[in-house]
């Protein structure tokens, strides 16, 4: 009975996670599938291959040190563009390498404006990220940022280039976060309608995140998978244990 209760106990502590995997979760049923508001301020921050527009100004007219700068094999720009090394840097004139990665276009703006302002009088510096993307995670199979090709794209595509959703995702349950009118806002889709295909919420924009929860049973299932070995060894222990119980008794062993 003992080691009945030890497995018990187990089981008990797995079904103690059964929470730990839901993001933006709503308890309130009421809301799901309505529209709203969220309080929230993000920007997307610069990663390796990121395109840069980046615009220097001197004394407030538009900056030539572009042109009279020479062109070498260690400059990545094309006109104003950049693209962000593999050791997350940048070739700029007079600055030359410059580490971007990490900063948002606001960031990086303040950062280069005072760097130039050791070469230029009044320099102002206006960086802005050209390659558009949206950031799917959950429940699907490869979670990430997928590009965007033009400046908008599905909830249906972003989904399809993560590589489709997992066998654990709650289909009625997809939240989608997109910034409207200067507000971020939270929507709750039921995939499993074909009736949600026709709303306009399924057009993402730059920097929207796509979030597939996961069913209420991944956790206990998950669990189970990991905590296998421990049951298998515990009830390999059991056995052995009622096995030599049972011929101690029948051979008379106290």
């Amino acid at each position: 009975m003992k080691y009945i209760k030890s497995i018990i106990l187990v089981l008990f502590f797995i079904g103690c996670s059964g929470k730990e995997y839901q993001l933006f979760e709503n308890k309130n049923p009421e809301l799901i599938s309505s529209v709203q508001d969220i309080n929230i301020s993000y920007e997307s921050k610069i990663t390796v291959d990121d395109v840069l527009a980046i615009d220097i100004y001197n004394m407030n007219q538009k900056s030539n040190i572009f042109k009279k700068s020479i062109t070498t094999e260690t400059t990545n720009s094309q006109n104003n563009e950049y693209i962000v090394s593999e050791e997350g840097t940048i070739y700029l004139p007079l600055l030359h390498e410059v580490s971007v990665v990490g900063y948002t276009a606001k960031n990086l703006s303040k950062h280069i404006t005072e760097q130039y302002k050791k070469y230029l009088k009044q320099p102002y510096v206006k960086v802005a990220i050209k390659n558009h993307k949206v950031f799917v995670l959950g429940e699907v199979k490869k979670e990430g940022s997928v590009p965007l090709k033009g400046n908008r794209i599905s909830v249906i595509e972003a989904i399809a280039n993560s590589g489709g959703l997992t066998d654990y995702a709650a289909r009625n349950k997809i939240r989608v976060i997109s910034k409207e009118a200067g507000k971020y806002k939270m929507r709750t889709l039921d995939m499993s309608k074909l009736s949600t295909l026709n709303i306009d919420n399924l057009m993402l924009r730059n920097n929207s995140i796509v979030y597939v929860q996961p069913r209420d049973g991944k956790a206990t299932s998950v669990a189970i998978r990991d905590y296998m070995p421990i049951l298998q060894a515990i009830s390999s222990i059991a056995t052995t244990l009622l096995a030599f119980d049972y011929i101690s008794v029948n051979n008379g062993i106290k």
